[in-house]
């Protein structure tokens, strides 16, 4: 019996999952960078935010998926939550920005 494990495809399909994710609030943070642009410093900040955070979401996967970094070092649970609670400020945000508009 074989001790290799075969992950499949099950890696590759989680990891363009979490950059789908990370490709939406990219695009969201440039709507609030666009909406703010020249009108609202406070919709301009937020949108850098969710932009830099995304981006950093991005990074993050990539380098697990590579193998640069072992998910247990991330730790899984604060990466969860981190992105989840990333997720709830983006959908914040965007309310902020649909009410105030």
């Amino acid at each position: 019996m074989s001790t290799d494990r075969d992950p499949g495809l099950q890696p590759e399909r989680t990891l363009l999952a979490w950059r789908r994710t990370a490709l939406g609030l990219v695009v969201n943070g440039g709507l609030l960078l666009a909406s703010g642009h020249g009108t609202s410093d406070v919709r301009l900040g937020l949108g850098i935010v969710v932009t830099v955070l995304a981006l950093a979401c991005w990074t993050a996967v990539s380098a697990v998926y590579r193998r640069g970094v072992r998910p247990t070092e991330l730790g899984s649970r604060r990466v969860l939550r981190l992105a989840a609670g990333l997720v709830l400020l983006v959908g914040v945000f965007d309310l902020y920005a649909v009410v105030t508009r």
